[in-house]
């Protein structure tokens, strides 16, 4: 089971922009929003990785326009920057249809990005926001983001939003990172639907799939061991994109979440998905929000 229970949507003429598409699940939804017509803007650290993946494309539709690639680091807001120049020549007139954040990072010990940000906070959550911030302009459609139901770990602490002064571990930081995205992506979709424009947002929640990601325990014997105990419950990556490519391509209300049926959420077919009570805290989402555009220089709606 992977999308080929979706709608499968005509996606000619369209321009997507994806980050994360060098590898797993979002590579194997970019090779399908591809085989759909689409045109992509791929945002890739690994620019090697991505060749392949570009090459891929090219072989199965025979379209060597279809793909276009722009390096970015999500550990360097710089980088964020510089790649959002490069995108929005590379979109034109057109713009952009689709924006889709697909890149994530889990880290075995704490680690500081090139802005100083914990790491985990940095790429996912303050790069992917102010990403969005700097291409919105030129979103014709849709923004989705993949966050995770790991956000029920998470707590927020502004006092010491990188844990600075200790407390640090992968649950907590992983937990908050994607805490902190749902919530400036609950305020993005409710500013967006003030606005009563063409744009919406929707939050994805992959599932458990069977990515480098989970190999961060910092134990290569204990990753091994939770690869083969969680085998039977994880998803490959082509049925782990399956949610992004359901909340990129269908019918929404705008700002679901998004992510498999099955028990815990850990696999099974696209559907609506409760987040936390933190979660849906809408003053929380705008004290979150506020802190993370100060932090990473967006600029909102």
């Amino acid at each position: 089971m992977g999308w080929e229970h979706l709608h499968a949507p005509d996606l000619r003429g369209l321009t997507v922009v994806m980050t994360g598409a060098s590898d797993g699940l979002g590579r194997e939804a970019a090779l399908q929003l591809a085989h759909w017509g689409a045109e992509l803007i791929l945002a890739v650290r690994d620019r090697a990785k991505a060749e392949v993946v570009r090459s891929r494309i090219v072989r199965e539709t025979g379209r060597p326009e279809a793909v276009r690639l722009v390096h970015l680091d999500l550990a360097d807001l710089d980088s964020v920057r510089s790649a959002a120049h490069g995108i929005t020549e590379l979109a034109g007139e057109h713009g952009i249809d689709l924006l889709i954040h697909v890149a994530g990072l889990v880290t075995r010990r704490r680690q500081v990005s090139a802005d100083g940000f914990e790491l985990m906070m940095g790429v996912n959550a303050l790069a992917p926001l102010l990403l969005t911030d700097l291409l919105l302009p030129l979103v014709r459609e849709r923004v989705v983001v993949t966050a995770s139901d790991a956000h029920t770990a998470g707590a927020i602490d502004l006092a010491d939003p990188h844990f600075s002064r200790g407390g640090w571990s992968l649950p907590a930081a992983y937990g908050r990172s994607k805490l902190v995205t749902m919530l400036w992506g609950l305020e993005l979709a409710e500013r967006l639907r003030e606005q009563a424009g063409p744009v919406d947002l929707q939050l994805v929640h992959p599932g458990w799939v069977l990515t480098n990601l989970q190999n961060a325990t910092g134990s290569a014997r204990l990753d091994r061991m939770i690869t083969e105990v969680t085998r039977p419950l994880a998803m490959p990556a082509t049925q782990g994109a399956a949610p992004v490519l359901f909340a990129a391509t269908q019918p929404l209300p705008p700002g679901s979440y998004i992510g498999p049926d099955g028990i815990r959420a850990l696999r099974g077919r696209p559907t609506l998905l409760r987040r936390s009570e933190a979660a849906l805290d809408r003053d929380l989402a705008e004290e979150v929000t506020a802190w993370a555009r100060a932090e990473s220089g967006g600029c909102g709606v």
